[in-house]
């Protein structure tokens, strides 16, 4: 776990961005990691729709993330940048937070100034808390953690309520209070892009989700954002959305066969990935040698 954690600072210090598709469960990291790609990122709005099927309006849990951050790093070795909400209560229950990150394995999680509980509804302009009682969360972060190769991300959510130059100037207030790197969530336009990459001091994360959705613009390309200051891009919801639409699709013309009786076989196998395929994520494998050495043989 510490060699996951060093890994991300170590890919922060090369000055490249990192890309950080977003996974919802430890099958979705595998798949993530095995593309090779250097890191993961953990959605919360994933995680809560995948895990519960249900919206992302607070009803994920500390365990339920922090298990799923488990499952993830018990498999795989790329360092996992995690959603830790708001920090799942007020400043105290926040350092137990930060330590099951921590031992869970995460080499990062960002923590938003949003007001808690969230409302539905409210998610384009979310209700966000004083700067300064946030500043303090990010202060009792870092001293909280045992490692400082485990990172603290300050995320602030007030740039579509209270706009930009608020949104610098808390992203700025949060660093100076210890966050290693800084994400302002809601950025929607080029130009508010390229204000933040030069305004806001130190690494940066932006959400390339948000830009996809927000705009019927082209998004900046990866180099755009290298040259405009960002270390890290998440792609929160891509994978969850291909997914879900395939599974969709799937299902929808698994119910048309069996209206009319069912279909050819290999109209069916056409809707999957082959068996040999998708288990080769699974890595079966790594188990095979261990039961050849510690398993008596089959009569």
């Amino acid at each position: 776990m510490a060699a996951r954690r060093s890994d991300l600072k170590a890919l922060l210090a090369r000055r490249t961005l990192i890309v950080a598709p977003g996974a919802y469960d430890a099958l979705s990291a595998r798949m993530i990691a095995a593309h090779g790609f250097p890191a993961i990122y953990l959605t919360g709005y994933g995680t809560t729709a995948s895990l519960l099927g249900r919206p992302d309006i607070g009803f994920i849990t500390l365990p339920d993330l922090c298990g799923v951050v488990r499952a993830i790093c018990q498999t795989i070795d790329v360092p996992v940048i995690a959603d830790a909400e708001s920090g799942f209560g007020n400043a105290v229950n926040l350092t137990r937070t930060v330590r099951e990150y921590e031992m869970a394995g995460a080499a990062a999680i960002h923590l938003e100034d949003q007001v808690v509980p969230k409302r539905y509804g409210g998610q384009e302009t979310p209700q966000v808390v004083p700067a300064e009682e946030h500043a303090a969360r990010i202060r009792l972060a870092v001293r909280t953690r045992r490692s400082d190769r485990f990172l603290i991300i300050g995320r602030t959510d007030c740039l579509p309520r209270l706009g930009l130059t608020e949104a610098i100037r808390r992203g700025n207030q949060y660093r100076a209070a210890g966050a290693d790197i800084v994400f302002v969530h809601g950025i929607s336009t080029p130009e508010e892009l390229r204000e933040v990459g030069k305004e806001v001091r130190g690494p940066k994360l932006v959400n390339y989700s948000a830009l996809t959705l927000s705009s019927q613009d082209a998004p900046p390309s990866f180099g755009d954002l290298r040259r405009w200051g960002y270390s890290i891009v998440i792609l929160a919801i891509e994978p969850l959305f291909a997914a879900a639409r395939a599974a969709n699709g799937a299902l929808a013309a698994l119910l048309r066969c069996a209206k009319e009786s069912g279909c050819p076989a290999g109209d069916l196998r056409a809707l999957m990935m082959p068996k040999g395929e998708f288990e080769a994520f699974l890595a079966p494998q790594d188990y095979r040698g261990l039961e050849d050495a510690h398993l008596p043989r089959e009569p």
